[in-house]
């Protein structure tokens, strides 16, 4: 499956979604508010608003214990925390200078609710390896899975 077909299948499985843009002179905290961001369990995707097709990132938010119980952090604080050991809102702010990006897209799908009991790693790693399939690689930002 290539990752436009995985975000297609994301978009029908997981009904609640939502996408949204960040400007280099924008706060994320502000924006998240601003979008409606639920404090949910899922994952996320980050890409350049001029490039839709190959994200920058591909993230969860959720993580869930041994004991069954989660930890507390779902797509609204995750969006909004470190990224690198710098707060987000920094970090976005200067990506987009020094890359020149015109902006972020990002994407998110709350992947574990009242509709949907899929744990957000297992999420994740579908949009990984859709990534990873079709590039070879994985997103710029993500490191290693």
């Amino acid at each position: 499956m290539t990752l436009a077909e995985m975000i297609q299948h994301a978009r029908i499985c997981y009904t609640v979604n939502g996408v949204f843009s960040l400007g280099p002179d924008e706060s994320i905290n502000k924006v998240v508010d601003r979008e409606r961001v639920p404090n949910a369990r899922g994952v996320y995707l980050i890409f350049r608003s001029d490039d839709l097709n190959r994200p920058l990132y591909i993230g969860k938010a959720g993580t869930l214990k041994t004991d069954g119980s989660w930890k507390e952090q779902g797509l609204k604080k995750r969006m909004t925390m470190k990224q690198g050991g710098v707060l987000r809102n920094r970090f976005f702010r200067d990506l987009m200078t020094t890359k020149g990006y015109v902006g972020l897209t990002f994407l998110w799908f709350v992947t574990h609710d009242q509709n949907n009991n899929i744990i957000p790693a297992f999420a994740e790693l579908e949009f990984l390896q859709a990534h990873y399939d079709q590039h070879g690689c994985l997103p710029e930002l993500n490191g290693s899975a």
